[in-house]
Protein backbone atom coordinates (compact mmCIF):
# COMPACT_ATOMS: atom_id res chain seq x y z
CA UNK A 1 0.00 0.00 0.00
CA UNK A 2 1.60 2.98 -0.88
CA UNK A 3 2.24 5.97 1.49
CA UNK A 4 0.97 9.54 0.60
CA UNK A 5 2.46 13.05 1.29
CA UNK A 6 1.04 15.78 2.86
CA UNK A 7 -2.38 16.79 2.94
CA UNK A 8 -3.65 13.49 1.93
CA UNK A 9 -2.46 11.39 5.45
CA UNK A 10 -3.23 7.22 4.82
CA UNK A 11 -2.50 4.80 2.95
CA UNK A 12 -3.30 4.90 -0.85
CA UNK A 13 -5.14 1.63 -1.82
CA UNK A 14 -5.48 1.23 -5.79
CA UNK A 15 -8.19 0.03 -7.37
CA UNK A 16 -9.59 -3.74 -7.71
CA UNK A 17 -11.14 -5.72 -10.79
CA UNK A 18 -14.77 -6.66 -9.41
CA UNK A 19 -13.96 -10.15 -8.87
CA UNK A 20 -10.60 -9.85 -6.72
CA UNK A 21 -12.85 -12.01 -4.21
CA UNK A 22 -13.34 -14.81 -6.03
CA UNK A 23 -9.33 -14.77 -7.36
CA UNK A 24 -8.76 -14.79 -3.83
CA UNK A 25 -11.48 -18.15 -3.30
CA UNK A 26 -9.42 -19.91 -6.12
CA UNK A 27 -6.58 -19.94 -4.18
CA UNK A 28 -7.96 -23.10 -3.38
CA UNK A 29 -8.94 -24.96 -6.35
CA UNK A 30 -9.55 -28.08 -7.26
CA UNK A 31 -11.89 -28.07 -4.74
CA UNK A 32 -14.15 -31.32 -5.93
CA UNK A 33 -10.78 -33.54 -5.75
CA UNK A 34 -9.35 -35.37 -3.21
CA UNK A 35 -7.27 -33.77 -1.90
CA UNK A 36 -7.77 -30.33 -3.72
CA UNK A 37 -4.83 -28.06 -4.48
CA UNK A 38 -3.92 -25.26 -1.78
CA UNK A 39 -1.69 -22.24 -3.25
CA UNK A 40 -1.55 -21.21 0.11
CA UNK A 41 0.25 -23.18 2.47
CA UNK A 42 1.37 -21.01 5.15
CA UNK A 43 1.76 -17.10 5.64
CA UNK A 44 4.73 -16.61 3.78
CA UNK A 45 2.73 -17.64 0.81
CA UNK A 46 -0.40 -15.34 1.63
CA UNK A 47 2.19 -12.50 1.86
CA UNK A 48 3.08 -13.64 -1.37
CA UNK A 49 -0.14 -13.54 -3.19
CA UNK A 50 -0.88 -10.56 -1.73
CA UNK A 51 2.38 -8.74 -3.18
CA UNK A 52 1.35 -9.83 -6.47
CA UNK A 53 -3.01 -9.14 -6.30
CA UNK A 54 -2.80 -6.65 -4.11
CA UNK A 55 -0.13 -4.33 -4.76
CA UNK A 56 1.47 -4.37 -1.30
CA UNK A 57 4.43 -2.61 -0.85
CA UNK A 58 7.56 -4.01 0.49
CA UNK A 59 7.01 -1.01 3.99
CA UNK A 60 4.01 -2.80 4.12
CA UNK A 61 5.16 -6.03 3.82
CA UNK A 62 8.06 -5.35 6.28
CA UNK A 63 5.45 -4.19 8.88
CA UNK A 64 3.72 -7.43 8.33
CA UNK A 65 6.45 -9.47 9.26
CA UNK A 66 7.42 -7.87 12.78
CA UNK A 67 3.95 -8.24 13.32
CA UNK A 68 3.72 -11.55 13.02
CA UNK A 69 7.10 -12.46 13.81
CA UNK A 70 5.84 -14.41 16.62
CA UNK A 71 4.88 -17.83 15.60
CA UNK A 72 1.40 -18.19 17.74
CA UNK A 73 0.88 -14.20 16.48
CA UNK A 74 1.14 -15.77 12.69
CA UNK A 75 -0.86 -18.84 12.61
CA UNK A 76 -3.69 -16.77 14.02
CA UNK A 77 -3.13 -14.24 11.27
CA UNK A 78 -2.82 -16.99 8.52
CA UNK A 79 -5.94 -19.10 9.46
CA UNK A 80 -8.16 -15.88 10.38
CA UNK A 81 -7.60 -14.91 6.05
CA UNK A 82 -7.87 -18.64 5.16
CA UNK A 83 -11.27 -18.65 7.27
CA UNK A 84 -12.21 -15.11 5.14
CA UNK A 85 -11.15 -17.01 1.83
CA UNK A 86 -13.55 -19.94 2.49
CA UNK A 87 -16.21 -17.80 3.64
CA UNK A 88 -16.14 -15.98 0.28
CA UNK A 89 -16.07 -19.49 -1.38
CA UNK A 90 -19.41 -20.65 0.35
CA UNK A 91 -21.06 -17.25 -0.49
CA UNK A 92 -20.55 -16.89 -3.86
CA UNK A 93 -20.55 -20.63 -4.45
CA UNK A 94 -23.93 -20.57 -2.63
CA UNK A 95 -25.03 -17.63 -5.10
CA UNK A 96 -23.98 -19.36 -8.31
CA UNK A 97 -26.27 -22.20 -7.09
CA UNK A 98 -29.07 -20.08 -7.27
CA UNK A 99 -28.98 -20.63 -3.35
CA UNK A 100 -28.74 -17.90 -0.50
CA UNK A 101 -25.50 -17.78 1.36
CA UNK A 102 -26.22 -19.17 4.98
CA UNK A 103 -26.48 -15.86 7.79
CA UNK A 104 -23.55 -17.16 9.54
CA UNK A 105 -21.34 -16.36 6.93
CA UNK A 106 -22.79 -12.97 5.44
CA UNK A 107 -22.42 -12.23 9.09
CA UNK A 108 -18.54 -13.28 9.04
CA UNK A 109 -18.28 -11.21 6.01
CA UNK A 110 -19.71 -8.31 7.83
CA UNK A 111 -17.61 -8.36 10.69
CA UNK A 112 -14.73 -8.46 8.42
CA UNK A 113 -15.96 -4.90 6.78
CA UNK A 114 -16.51 -3.60 9.81
CA UNK A 115 -12.97 -4.48 10.96
CA UNK A 116 -11.06 -3.50 7.82
CA UNK A 117 -10.03 0.76 7.62
CA UNK A 118 -12.60 3.22 6.80
CA UNK A 119 -12.20 4.28 2.77
CA UNK A 120 -11.68 8.15 3.82
CA UNK A 121 -11.52 9.80 -0.11
CA UNK A 122 -9.79 9.53 -3.00
CA UNK A 123 -6.88 10.40 -4.16
CA UNK A 124 -4.24 10.90 -7.28
CA UNK A 125 -1.91 7.62 -7.67
CA UNK A 126 0.11 7.93 -10.92
CA UNK A 127 -1.70 8.65 -14.05
CA UNK A 128 -5.16 7.47 -12.05
CA UNK A 129 -6.61 7.69 -8.95
CA UNK A 130 -6.65 5.46 -5.33
CA UNK A 131 -8.78 5.06 -2.75
CA UNK A 132 -7.54 6.76 0.53
CA UNK A 133 -7.96 5.36 3.79
CA UNK A 134 -7.37 5.37 7.33
CA UNK A 135 -4.46 3.92 8.61
CA UNK A 136 -4.96 1.26 11.38
CA UNK A 137 -2.22 0.96 14.32
CA UNK A 138 -1.54 -2.25 14.06
CA UNK A 139 -1.04 -4.42 10.93
CA UNK A 140 -3.81 -6.59 10.76
CA UNK A 141 -5.66 -9.14 7.91
CA UNK A 142 -8.93 -7.01 7.65
CA UNK A 143 -6.34 -4.21 6.79
CA UNK A 144 -4.05 -6.47 4.56
CA UNK A 145 -7.63 -8.24 3.12
CA UNK A 146 -9.44 -5.03 2.59
CA UNK A 147 -9.39 -5.24 -1.11
CA UNK A 148 -10.65 -8.35 -1.05
CA UNK A 149 -13.69 -8.45 0.97
CA UNK A 150 -15.00 -4.60 -0.20
CA UNK A 151 -14.87 -6.35 -3.83
CA UNK A 152 -17.31 -9.37 -1.98
CA UNK A 153 -19.63 -6.58 -0.87
CA UNK A 154 -19.20 -5.04 -4.44
CA UNK A 155 -20.20 -8.09 -6.28
CA UNK A 156 -22.93 -9.01 -3.88
CA UNK A 157 -24.38 -6.05 -4.73
CA UNK A 158 -23.96 -5.54 -8.35
CA UNK A 159 -25.91 -6.40 -10.89
CA UNK A 160 -22.96 -9.24 -12.19
CA UNK A 161 -24.02 -10.86 -9.19
CA UNK A 162 -26.19 -13.41 -11.48
CA UNK A 163 -22.98 -13.95 -13.49
CA UNK A 164 -20.92 -15.43 -11.08
CA UNK A 165 -20.61 -19.38 -12.21
CA UNK A 166 -18.83 -22.23 -10.63
CA UNK A 167 -16.59 -25.10 -13.60
CA UNK A 168 -19.19 -27.56 -14.04
CA UNK A 169 -16.60 -29.98 -13.49
CA UNK A 170 -17.58 -31.62 -10.42
CA UNK A 171 -13.72 -32.05 -9.32
CA UNK A 172 -12.28 -28.16 -10.37
CA UNK A 173 -15.95 -25.76 -9.12
CA UNK A 174 -13.56 -22.70 -10.14
CA UNK A 175 -15.44 -19.43 -9.43
CA UNK A 176 -15.60 -17.35 -12.29
CA UNK A 177 -17.55 -14.38 -13.43
CA UNK A 178 -19.44 -15.44 -17.00
CA UNK A 179 -18.88 -12.57 -19.25
CA UNK A 180 -20.12 -14.27 -22.13
CA UNK A 181 -22.08 -12.67 -24.81
CA UNK A 182 -24.73 -15.74 -24.08
CA UNK A 183 -24.26 -15.77 -20.40
CA UNK A 184 -24.47 -19.53 -21.14
CA UNK A 185 -20.30 -20.21 -20.42
CA UNK A 186 -20.19 -23.56 -18.19
CA UNK A 187 -16.38 -24.18 -17.73
CA UNK A 188 -13.47 -22.33 -16.18
CA UNK A 189 -11.78 -22.66 -19.17
CA UNK A 190 -12.38 -24.30 -22.59
CA UNK A 191 -8.97 -25.32 -22.80
CA UNK A 192 -9.08 -27.06 -19.72
CA UNK A 193 -12.44 -28.38 -18.04
CA UNK A 194 -14.79 -28.00 -21.29
CA UNK A 195 -12.24 -29.94 -23.69
CA UNK A 196 -12.17 -32.86 -20.76
CA UNK A 197 -15.71 -32.78 -20.51
CA UNK A 198 -15.75 -33.04 -24.65
CA UNK A 199 -13.71 -35.68 -24.49
CA UNK A 200 -15.36 -37.33 -21.82
CA UNK A 201 -18.91 -37.57 -23.93
CA UNK A 202 -17.31 -38.63 -26.78
CA UNK A 203 -15.84 -41.80 -25.56
CA UNK A 204 -18.69 -42.26 -23.95
CA UNK A 205 -20.64 -42.01 -26.96
CA UNK A 206 -17.75 -44.07 -28.67
CA UNK A 207 -17.01 -47.04 -25.92
CA UNK A 208 -19.22 -49.65 -26.91
CA UNK A 209 -18.25 -49.51 -30.85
Amino acid sequence: MAQPTGATAGALIPGFPDDLCLAFANTRYYRGSDPPTETLANLDALVAWCRSSLALSAGSEKALRRAWRDQTAGAKAFHEAVALRETIYRIFFGTAEEGAPVAADLDALNRALQAAPARIGIARAGAGFAWRVALKAEPSVPSLLAPVTWSAAHLLTSPRLPRVRHCANERCLWLFLDDSKSGTRRWCSMSACGNRAKAHRHYVRHKDD
